[in-house]
């Protein structure tokens, strides 16, 4: 039985055995500096899951390899190649070929570390229906948010640094069906030449309604970018079947907040706040919604900008990633009576600064 570790930075087996490397993906809880035994931890399926027959198969771990793992498929033998359509979902990837047929059981056993013999393992799935539909992040219900709080000492691999600030990036879905292929989020951030900064690149599993990708931040890592106007987060949502959807972006932030509360040393993220009416930014959905409505959003409930409200849809996903303009179906006061009531003015409103949010 494979050894389950709750893992939120799925490149944790990037570090490489004999070396001190900064692996680009932190895990929350950081490893002594220096080398890692060799260790298999995680992978998807888990064994005893029905897991679709076109999907990947994820591992996690401290050098690992298939090199000594065999497979079968109802009892025959089968073969794990790499997976490149699930390149960088994992540290190791692989799928099955011949590719099974729902219903049949797969074994994946044998020795998965490549210079120890602690990896012995044996995973046995059930192969499902193919996955062939894309994710659909829920673009107008998702957002970031900056805390900018007081410094504090953390290990990245074997460098020091110092937090100064906190990224939180709320991503909405409709909440993943048994069976369906895992999901992950790929959020990045590119500075411009003219921004001494560091890129952001996180991942993390969508396995609920509600991802929080959350990172601590050093005080100059944007540089000379304010993050009100000229940062703007790209998020990829893509699954193990090599199903993914249209890119969008998340800008501007919808809260803010600077506080001078000295903060205890550690190497995880601080806990994200409860967002007030005073965090929100100007100019943001969540700054709208408190002005029209008085109500003060709490933490993981930033107001949306679409008229529909429907969570997951991937017609409205597909118009916000991509700029395109809104169908009539879509208006929110052209298919009215032309009364032009309050309701018809907020919800106009709504759907304008929805615009400005995702460029």
């Amino acid at each position: 039985m494979v050894a389950i570790h709750a893992l939120t930075r799925i490149a944790e087996g990037a570090v490489l055995a004999g070396t001190c490397a900064l692996a680009f993906f932190v895990p929350r809880i950081a490893d002594a500096c220096g080398a890692s035994l060799p260790e298999l931890h995680e992978s998807v399926p888990a064994d005893g899951d029905t897991y679709p027959a076109n999907a990947a198969l994820l591992f996690w771990g401290e050098a690992i390899s298939v090199d000594k793992v065999t497979v079968t498929v109802d009892g025959e033998p089968a073969a794990l190649v790499h997976a490149e359509f699930a390149q960088g979902l994992a540290p190791l990837t692989v799928k099955v070929e011949p590719e099974p047929l729902p219903g049949q059981t797969v074994v994946v056993a044998g020795e998965f570390c490549t210079e120890a013999d602690n990896c012995t393992a044996s995973i046995t799935f059930t192969a499902g229906e193919p996955d062939v539909v894309a994710p659909a992040p829920n673009v107008e219900a998702s957002f970031f948010a900056l805390f900018e709080h007081a410094p504090f000492s953390y290990m990245q691999g074997c460098t020091q640094f110092e937090a100064a600030q906190a990224l939180y990036v709320h991503l909405e879905q409709a909440p993943p069906a048994a069976g369906e292929a895992l999901v992950l989020f790929k959020v990045t951030w590119k500075p411009g030449d003219e921004v001494d900064a560091s890129a952001i690149s996180l991942t993390e599993r969508g396995v609920e309604a509600t991802t929080i990708v959350s990172e601590a931040l050093t005080a100059e890592h944007f540089g000379g970018a304010d993050v009100r106007t000229e940062v703007c987060l790209e998020v990829l949502a893509r699954d193990a079947a090599g199903n993914a959807a249209p890119p969008f972006e998340l800008c501007p932030p919808c809260f803010m907040r600077s506080e001078a509360t000295p903060l205890p040393a550690g190497s995880s993220v601080p806990p994200e706040p409860v967002w007030t009416e005073a965090d929100a930014v100007p100019g943001s959905a969540c700054a709208l919604a408190t002005e029209t409505t008085g109500e003060e959003p709490t933490s993981g409930e930033a107001p949306t900008s679409g008229a529909t409200g429907e969570t997951g849809s991937q017609e409205e996903t597909s118009d916000s990633a991509t700029g395109g303009e809104d169908g009539p179906e879509k208006g929110c006061a052209c298919d009215s009576d032309g009364a032009g009531g309050p309701a018809s003015l907020l919800l106009l409103a709504l759907g304008l600064i929805g615009v400005r949010r995702r460029r």
